[in-house]
């Protein structure tokens, strides 16, 4: 006796390539399968309704704009609580420039300054400098 060899069990036991949602439609118990009323809705009310509105986002320049303008704020109020911390545990905390604030002639002075020390007389850059490599003459 061969139980391996043959079909025990005649018929479908169901799975998932058996399964339809129009089928669903027509069953008396359609209640109990899970997302019943998106994927097979029954009914005049539900005739060319956008049943999934409520997961689709707002797409429109408006709604962009307010989420950009908020997490905007958020990044400001983020380095304001920043300053301040830092200011509370005793460390020099430099004035931000905000987007609305132009910097004025004195700011502009101090950074052409500060970037004034660094450098050394002459220049740095490509071409400054003495050459270390040696040479290659070409035939001539």
């Amino acid at each position: 006796m061969d139980l391996v060899a043959g079909v025990r069990k005649e018929g479908s036991r169901g799975g998932r390539d058996a399964f339809k949602w129009e089928d669903v439609k027509d069953d008396a118990q359609r209640e109990n399968y899970l997302g019943h009323s998106l994927m097979a809705p029954v009914g005049r009310w539900q005739k060319n309704k956008d049943l999934g509105w409520y997961a689709k986002g707002d797409t429109s320049q408006a709604a962009v704009d307010a989420v950009n303008a908020r997490a905007e704020e958020i990044r400001r109020i983020k380095e304001a609580e920043q300053d301040a911390l830092s200011e509370a545990l005793g460390f020099k905390v430099e004035p931000r420039l905000r987007d609305h604030q132009v910097a004025g002639p004195k700011e502009v002075e101090k950074a052409i300054k500060e970037a004034a020390e660094g450098e050394e007389e002459g220049g740095k850059g490509v071409g400054f400098g003495v050459y270390a490599g040696s040479v290659v003459r070409g035939e001539e």
